[in-house]
């Protein structure tokens, strides 16, 4: 017989700090690691592109077999030392065709820990899975402090401090892990009747659009920020100090996340989202000087942290029994998977031909208009959902 949720937070608060401050000594430096080894823009875009694709089939796969085996602790564990392994040939790839490789084996088990992760703390929570937001700042916490500690490190010993220090805390994320509580039940009608299960139930479709625009904003963001501070004369440093300032931008959104949810509920946070995001592409668009970045970064709280919230709660109210997991996979496949890979893509075409001030122009014009459309266009956004407990 499977245990009961437990309410304790802290083993996936721990795992969320050490996973999380793992990947912000990485994924924000990729880019500049990419171009270092001689790839050009457009390269580059695509290497980053392949991330948030393989979110589409790595979390909604992965996800899904877990959910259907129940085996989740297993899946876990074998992703999380593909990750290390993938990374640490990147790290001495230098041809285009072999990074395409590696990167596209390391973005599906990256792909594939989030949905895990997510469900299993809404797991341990039971009853009070409003509060997941409480636990995932514990994430915030670990990227903030991690992306500045190694913003220091790339300074002083070059981008080989942040694989290593990445595979080095995704080793001690392997061994906490092993402590938490992951869900045992599976869904008895197979994993790809589960995802056809997801996709057929009424406001999933609309759900799945307004994050698709929200990833889109998030993945320009993530794949070229750093390209751009370093353009206009960044140092290592204060690349570090914008990383971390948008990190702590989160955290008072994610301490809120009950009161948050219980007043504007997940659907409204989602939007306000997109405006954020918006607004933040857009004032990238007008900043030549690498100090005005850092006041920019603040904004992230609201472009990120509230789609975060609003987008996993969401998705929990929604979730067809007995497919909590393959419900998260599924959201992150519209954000982090077909969002992000636009944002990623086009951004890269856009910043080798217009460069990265009209890059951002753009993508923030268009995030901004999908807001106003979801705002003001009656029965556009999906309807409120009822929070029931998450298998």
């Amino acid at each position: 017989m499977e245990k009961q949720p437990s309410s304790s937070a802290l083993i996936p608060g721990l795992m969320f700090f050490v996973f999380f401050a793992s990947a912000s000594m990485l994924l924000p430096f990729f880019g500049l690691h990419y171009r270092s080894v001689g790839m050009n823009e457009l390269q580059v875009g695509v290497l980053a592109g392949l991330k948030p694709l393989m979110v589409v089939f790595g979390a909604g796969i992965s996800s899904a077999a877990a959910d259907a085996t129940g085996r989740h602790a297993t899946v876990l564990a074998v992703v999380l030392l593909g990750m290390a392994l993938t990374v640490f040939g990147i790290l001495h790839a230098a041809s285009f065709p072999l990074l395409f490789v590696l990167t596209l084996m390391f973005a599906f088990c990256f792909a594939s820990v989030g949905p895990i992760l997510d469900n299993t703390t809404l797991h341990m929570l039971g009853s009070r899975a409003d509060s997941f937001g409480r636990v995932r700042v514990w994430g915030g916490i670990g990227w903030a402090i991690a992306a500045f500690a190694i913003g220091y490190g790339v300074e002083h010993w070059g981008l080989v401090a942040s694989f290593y220090g990445f595979i080095g805390g995704i080793m001690l994320s392997l061994v906490v892990s092993r402590f938490l509580q992951v869900p045992r039940s599976g869904f008895a009608g197979g994993m790809l009747n589960g995802l056809g299960t997801i996709l057929r139930t009424k406001g999933w479709p609309r759900f799945l659009v307004l994050v698709f625009f929200g990833g889109l904003g998030i993945g320009a963001m993530n794949s070229y920020l750093l390209m751009y501070m370093q353009d206009i004369g960044s140092s290592g440093r204060l690349m570090g100090m914008a990383v971390s300032i948008g990190t702590v931008s989160e955290l008072a959104l994610f301490v809120f996340a009950p009161l948050l949810l219980a007043r504007v509920g997940p659907r409204r946070l989602i939007i306000v989202s997109l405006f954020g995001n918006g607004i933040r592409l857009l004032a990238y668009s007008v900043t030549v000087v690498p100090l005005l970045v850092l006041p920019i970064q603040m904004l992230h709280g609201a472009a990120f942290g509230l789609l975060f919230i609003g987008g996993v709660s969401y998705a929990a109210r929604i979730a067809p029994s007995g497919l909590g997991t393959a419900a998260q996979g599924v959201m992150n496949s519209a954000l982090f998977g077909l969002g992000a890979f636009a944002g990623a893509v086009f951004g890269g075409a856009l910043y080798q031909h217009l460069g990265p001030l009209l890059m951002f122009r753009v993508i923030g014009a268009v995030v901004l208009g999908a807001a106003l459309l979801f705002s003001c266009v009656p029965g556009l956004a999906p309807k409120d959902a009822v929070p029931h407990q998450t298998t």
